[in-house]
C-alpha cells in the first residue's frame, strides 16, 4: 500500500519548525514526541502528519530552518558597520548559542549536537562550511591578520580554531552568560595581536 502523499509547506511550515525545536530543547530529541511538538505548535496531529511524515523528517526541516535562519543573522552581523571585529565575532557566536544555552540543559545540547552529526551530517557540515565562510571573511577583512599571517596562520585557520572554540563551550557553559564571557577572552585572544599592531603602527605614525 503506497504511503500516504504530504502536504505541501504551507505557512505553518515554519511555525511547527520553531515549535519543534523549542521541544526537542526541553525534553531533548529522544523524548520529544510528535504528539507534544502538535500541541506545542497549535496544531492537531492529523495536520502535523500531514506535513511530516515521522520525527526524522520533521527534526530535518527544523535544523534547516533554524541553521538558515542562524546563518542569515550571522551574515546580517559581519556586513553591519560601526562594530570592532571582536564585538562582531562574539555577536555572530552568539547567534549559534542563544537558544540552546537559554533554553536546553548541558545534556540535551549534547544530545542534540550527535544527533545532528550523526543523522544530518551532510547539513551539519555545509552549515559549518558556511559559517565558517562568514567569520573567515570577518576576520580577513580586518586588521587582525598580518601579525598572524607572519606565523603562517591563514584567517581559516582562524575561524575554525574559534568555530571549535564555541563548540566545546557550548558543550560545558552552564547558560548564555558564562558561554559569552569564556566565548569573548578567546576571541580576544585572537584580536589582540592585530590591535597592537595597529596601535603600534598608530604611535609610530604620530611621533
Amino acid at each position: 500500500m503506497a504511503e500516504p502523499k504530504l502536504a505541501a509547506p504551507g505557512p505553518r511550515h515554519e511555525s511547527i519548525c520553531d515549535a519543534a525545536a523549542k521541544v526537542v530543547y526541553q525534553f531533548g530529541y529522544r523524548k520529544a514526541s510528535m504528539e507534544a511538538i502538535a500541541e506545542a505548535a497549535g496544531v492537531s496531529r492529523q495536520t502535523l502528519y500531514l506535513q511530516f511524515r515521522n520525527k526524522e523528517s520533521l527534526f530535518h526541516a527544523a535544523l534547516e530552518h533554524i541553521t538558515s535562519r542562524m546563518l542569515g543573522e550571522a551574515r546580517a552581523i559581519a556586513s553591519r558597520p560601526g562594530k570592532s571585529t571582536a564585538q562582531t565575532l562574539l555577536a555572530i557566536f552568539e547567534v549559534l548559542c542563544r537558544d540552546t544555552l537559554e533554553q536546553a540543559s548541558r545534556v540535551n545540547r549534547v544530545e542534540l549536537l550527535e544527533v545532528a552529526r550523526s543523522q544530518e551530517g551532510e547539513l551539519f557540515a555545509q552549515f559549518e562550511k558556511s559559517l565558517r565562510t562568514v567569520v573567515t571573511n570577518v576576520l580577513a577583512k580586518a586588521d587582525v591578520m598580518p601579525a598572524w599571517e607572519r606565523d603562517g596562520f591563514t584567517a581559516r585557520d582562524l575561524a575554525s580554531h574559534l568555530l571549535d572554540v564555541s563548540s566545546g563551550i557550548k558543550s560545558s557553559a552552564d547558560n548564555l552568560q558564562e558561554y559569552r564571557t569564556r566565548m569573548s577572552l578567546a576571541i580576544r585572544v585572537i584580536c589582540a595581536r592585530g590591535e597592537a599592531r595597529v596601535a603600534r603602527t598608530l604611535l609610530t605614525q604620530q611621533l
